[in-house]
Order: C-alpha cells, then sequence, then structure tokens
C-alpha cells in the first residue's frame, strides 16, 4: 500500500509521552514533506528526503513512500520570541540525481536507479 498520514486521534496517541509544553516536532522517517498542526498541541514539521525521494519497504504493513520529484529536500524552522515555532521554509533543490542513479545501477539497483530519477518507484 501507499504511506498515509494517521489519524489526528492516532498521532496524538503517539505524540502522548511528550512534553506537554512541546511545540514542535521534528521528523523525516517517511521522507515525504508534510506540515501538520495539531489543535491545542504541537506542530508536526518533515522536510522531507534529502537524498532518498522514493522507496518501498516490505516490513509489515508493507508500504511504498514517493515523493515525487528526484530533488533533494530540507526544511528551515524561525522561533519567535516566545520559543514557538513561527514559519516553515520546506526548500527542495537540484543535485546531479542523474549522477546517483548510475551508481545505484552500477551497483545493481535498478529500482533505487529508477526512484532517485524520478522520486517514484517503478510499478
Amino acid at each position: 500500500g501507499q504511506l498515509v498520514r494517521a489519524p489526528l486521534a492516532a498521532i496524538r496517541r503517539r505524540l502522548n509521552p511528550l512534553d506537554p509544553a512541546c511545540r514542535l516536532v521534528l521528523c523525516g522517517h517517511s521522507h515525504r514533506n508534510e506540515l501538520i498542526q495539531i489543535p491545542g498541541g504541537p506542530v508536526i514539521f518533515n522536510p522531507g528526503s534529502v537524498g532518498c525521494p522514493a522507496y518501498d519497504d516490505d516490513t509489515p504493513p508493507a508500504h511504498v513512500s514517493e515523493q515525487g520529484s528526484p530533488h533533494a529536500r530540507y526544511g528551515i524552522v524561525e522561533l519567535g520570541k516566545d520559543g514557538s515555532p513561527s514559519r516553515f521554509e520546506s526548500i527542495a533543490v537540484d543535485y546531479d540525481h542523474e549522477a546517483a542513479a548510475k551508481q545505484a545501477e552500477q551497483a545493481g539497483r535498478p529500482e533505487w536507479a529508477h526512484a532517485l530519477r524520478t522520486g517514484f518507484m517503478k510499478d
């Protein structure tokens, strides 16, 4: 299946162990750019992947994550005077993804080469 965001109730359960004063959660495991404001809770920011724009994982539950472009991604968060996040910037940067794809092919990984070129897993 495709990687999808969990329902709000499930996200709240996962955040429950955090200090209630937490205002910002940074993550990157999904490799997908997202900004989520939890009502009455923190902001969750995932800038995306620096160099792995798509992958498939057969670990249960099996899933695919696709960014949809080969760009490397990173994010900038600015904090306000009170320490709360006040500005989020998601940046997508072009890089020589063709060179990375060729290295994947030389390593016998054509599926990674396709992901690096396109941001999608091959059908």
